[in-house]
This record gives structure tokens, sequence and C-alpha cells, in this order.
């Protein structure tokens, strides 16, 4: 069971410092996020992935202007090559878009939605870093003067209804790390969903109340704390071969400061991982 973090309770830091040391996920309750923009962009996004792959390949690439999206088709990513796992295609398509990304266009009935939810998780995400803080042993504002509203981004990822049986070790998204600061994650509720290593190494499936967020530290922040926290191994489970509506979408934000030692630090884990160092 992931911990849980209840940002109306009086023992929120201390839960939120257990989860951090323990396991490096918690789920977020409490939290105030309008559930009207999190459907928003949830059924805008359902829309766009149901079309046509000629349609949605048309903002595949080259990504050429910052601050627009950028798709990722299906099975284009293979999480699992970044040194943690099985070197196959994930399958997965995706949707990204951040204020200092490179990307191709908007589609159609994206943009309000996009930017109305990452406004939210904005909201959320200075909650939960003063809160980190304070776990850390410091005040709340510790973290303030690193972050910006540019350098954090948002991802949909559509898992469909699996086609054919995966190879060997193939996963919707292949066993990885996270690299920067904080990730807060909102998913469907269906078959083949998240799993996160456990420190005996045992794989466990990652349930949530159905108002709740899903968060994890990555490895900038474990590694701000000289290892007292944890950055996890989690990937996304193939659906059984007999399960119902296994279509699944989630929407990530990830959240990182904005100096340039920290999107540095970044980069640099991204590139050592896919072997560009």
């Amino acid at each position: 069971m992931i911990p849980v973090v209840d940002l109306r309770r009086d023992d929120a830091v201390t839960a939120l410092r257990s989860a951090c040391e323990e396991i490096g996920f918690f789920t977020v309750v409490g939290h105030g996020v309008d559930a009207a923009s999190i459907e928003q962009l949830a059924e805008a996004s359902r829309r766009f992935f149901d079309q046509e792959a000629s349609v949605k390949e048309r903002f595949a690439g080259p990504a050429t202007v910052d601050g627009l999206p950028i798709y990722r088709p299906l099975r284009s990513e293979r999480l699992g090559a970044t040194g943690h796992g099985v070197d196959q295609a994930d399958l997965k398509e995706s949707l990204d878009w951040g204020p200092s990304l490179a990307g191709v266009d908007w589609p159609a009935g994206l943009q309000r939605p996009y930017v109305t939810y990452l406004q939210e998780m904005h909201r959320l995400a200075r909650r939960l870093r003063g809160l980190i803080a304070q776990a850390l042993g410091h005040h709340a504002d510790w973290f303030e003067d690193r972050f910006d509203e540019l350098s954090s981004s948002l991802r949909v990822i559509n898992y469909p209804e699996p086609d054919a049986p995966p190879q060997p070790g193939q996963l919707r998204a292949g066993a990885h790390r996270d690299y920067g600061f904080l990730t807060i994650l909102r998913s469907d509720d269906a078959p083949g969903g998240l799993e996160v290593q456990t420190v005996s190494g045992d794989w466990v499936a990652v349930t949530a109340p159905a108002d709740a967020f899903v968060c994890n530290i990555g490895d900038l922040l474990a590694d701000l704390t000289e290892g007292a926290w944890t950055s996890t191994l989690h990937r996304v489970a193939v659906p059984p071969a007999d399960a119902q509506a296994a279509r699944r979408q989630s929407i990530v934000f990830f959240h990182n400061p904005g100096d340039d030692a920290s999107q540095a630090y970044i980069l640099r884990k991204a590139a050592a991982a896919l072997g560009t160092a």
C-alpha cells in the first residue's frame, strides 16, 4: 500500500517524510485541485488519441518552436532501455507540452485545457514543495528561489487496448526512475497500471483513492537529500489477456526547478540513461 498524505491534516509533513524515506511514492488527498480541469483535459486528450495515426503524426516533429506540444507515437519510446529493464518498445503514445519544451503545434481543442491544468498543478506543487522543505528541516519557502513556472511540463499518455500479445519483457512503460524533482500523476482506474519496486525487489501495484494524485520523487530530489530519500524504480504493466476495458490514460506533471544547475543535472541524467552522454 502506497502511503497517503492528506493535505488537510496536521501530520502531512510527517507522513510525506516517512513515505519519501521508505519508498519514494505517496498519494495525495485533500489537494483542492479543480475536478473540472482534470476531466476537461482528460476528455480533450482522449479525442486527440482517438484520431487516425496519420492525423496524430502531423504533431510528431520536427520540434522547432518552444512552448508547443509534441506527439510521441505508439512504441516510439523504450524506458526499459535506461539501464533498469528490458529494451522493448513501450506500448504507449503521448502528447507532451511545457512552456520551455520544443514542439510542433496545438491540436484543436487542447490548448485551453492544458494551460488550465498546468496552472492547477503549479498551485498543488507549491504546497507540496513547501511540505518537502519542512520535511527536510527547512522553512516552507526554502526551495522557492529555485522554481519558476516555465521549467515543468505535462505529458498525457494513452495506453491503448492491446492489439496483440506483448513481446517477452515488453510493458506499457518499462522500468525506470524519474530524473527530476517531483512527479504528480493522475491516472484512470483500468487494468495494466503503475507498479513500484519495493526494497525487497518485489513489484507492487499502486492503488489510490478515486480523487487522489500519485506522487513520486525523482533522482534530483533524492540526490539533494544525499540518499536519505528514495527515487524508486517503477513501470506500467501490461493488462491480463482476458482484461476488459483495459485502455488507460494518465496525466503526468513533471515538476522541476528552473535554476541552471538543476536543469543541467536533469539533462545529464537523461543523456547518460539513453547512452548519449
